[in-house]
């Protein structure tokens, strides 16, 4: 099973220097060039005419432009550097670039750096821009250079801050939708697998309850015969082990047939119904007690879903009393008020007789899908050490819509007998 991807951490990626980082420093050096060549130039904003030489805010512009070669690895070079120096061409010196730069240099730290460091840069910014404003009013600078720091303190601080959380928040949603796509796929993935499983469980019981009846027929008739003398009562073992023979391949040949095919239908249910259980039990034990209520049968007593439930769990018990359990038997089938009550009765036949386990679970789980249960318990009947094993079910009358049909993966199969 793949793995889902990992969820979006405290903050953006990292990615080492590229090209299009070199791209933009040398975009960003031909800028400052070419304005300084053009002669296009302003006051500064604090001194008129300039605090130095133009080679000079240059200068300054050009190592304001390599911090950016760090502006996805390190975003906070970016901010330490040509932050300050953009600020400072800006109040005291007269280059244009210095507006584009001081936009890099708030914009970066927002968009590529930590959360952290992006709440960081817009608490600074805001505060260098409150600052600025309140010392214009402190000095008492006349109302058009207020108005100017307000002007340039909006539109340069608030501008590059604005943009940068917007694209940070679409950029952390794309991240989260896709992180949530993961998730989804690998969920409809494991929805697929255990359908996929659930089908399996399903005919793996199935088979056992059809089959397995007329097979454990098969082999006590045949053990039988080998025993018997009376060629009337061998002959009569014989005829029965090859009668649920052939009922064994006719029922296997349609299951094999609803298999093969895409058009719904159901499990074979000829060979399987209370009056064959009976005989089964009877050539276990010919004093075998059998009582089936005849209101089993009725849809207006009780739902068909929950009688076919009940002739699987009687199917899969009868075989397991056949193959494991010796007389006296006793089963008993009937229509309580509160619901449909099954149980089966059987002496062990050897301490020792183990098996798979299959058919308690397969009780077990029919049993939770109609909203009834299930038990398979030895009960000790006397001081000798031989005691009873008994099959209980109880079934409601009526499916409820609100029954959740069990996983198999969480029916958890009973000790071995």
């Amino acid at each position: 099973m793949s793995r889902a991807p990992a969820p979006p951490g405290p903050g953006p990626a990292t990615p080492p220097a590229a090209g299009r980082d070199l791209l933009v420093v040398g975009m960003y050096m031909l800028l400052v060039l070419v304005l300084a060549v053009s002669g296009v130039a302003n006051s500064g904003v604090l001194l008129q005419g300039g605090a130095w030489p133009r080679e000079v805010s240059v200068a300054l512009m050009l190592a304001a432009c390599l911090s950016l070669l760090w502006r996805r690895r390190r975003p906070v070079v970016t901010l330490a550097v040509a932050g300050p120096l953009s600020l400072v061409e800006i109040l005291a010196g007269g280059q244009l670039s210095a507006y584009f730069l001081l936009f890099e240099a708030l914009f970066v730290p927002v968009m590529h750096g930590s959360r952290h460091l992006a709440r960081v840069t817009t608490w600074l910014a805001s505060a260098v821009g409150v600052l600025a404003v309140l010392a214009g009013l402190l000095v008492r600078a006349p109302g058009e250079v207020v108005f100017l720091i307000l002007l340039v303190a909006a539109l340069l601080i608030s501008t590059p801050l604005l943009w940068g959380w917007e694209v940070r928040h679409h950029r952390e949603a794309r991240r989260v939708a896709e992180h949530l796509a993961g998730l989804e796929h690998e969920l409809a993935a494991t929805r697929a697998a255990g359908a996929v499983e659930a089908e399996r469980r399903s005919i793996a019981h199935d088979l056992h309850d059809v089959i397995a009846g007329h097979l454990s027929a098969v082999s006590l008739h045949t053990s039988l015969a080998s025993s018997l003398e009376d060629p009337a009562a061998r002959d009569g073992s014989l005829r029965t082990a090859r009668e649920s023979a052939h009922a064994a391949l006719r029922d296997l040949r349609s299951m094999i047939g609803v298999l093969s095919t895409e058009e719904e239908g159901s499990l074979p249910s000829a060979t399987l119904d209370w009056s064959s259980l009976a005989s089964r039990l009877r050539g276990r034990d010919p004093e075998a007690q059998v009582s089936i209520d005849p209101a089993l049968s009725d849809a207006a007593e009780v739902e068909p879903a929950v009688a076919a439930a009940l002739l699987r769990i009687g199917a899969e018990a009868v075989t397991n009393a056949v193959r494991h359990g010796r007389a006296p038997l006793s089963m008993e089938a009937r229509v309580e008020p509160a619901g449909v009550r099954f149980s089966l009765r059987n002496r062990r036949a050897s301490p020792s007789t183990t098996g798979t386990g299959m058919g308690r679970g397969a009780i077990a789980h029919r049993a939770a899908a109609v909203g009834g249960s299930a038990s398979s318990t030895p009960t000790p009947t006397d001081g000798a050490g031989a005691d009873t094993w008994q099959v209980l079910a109880r079934l409601p009358l009526r499916v409820d819509g609100d029954v959740i049909r069990p996983d198999p993966d969480r029916v958890a199969e009973e000790p071995r007998p």
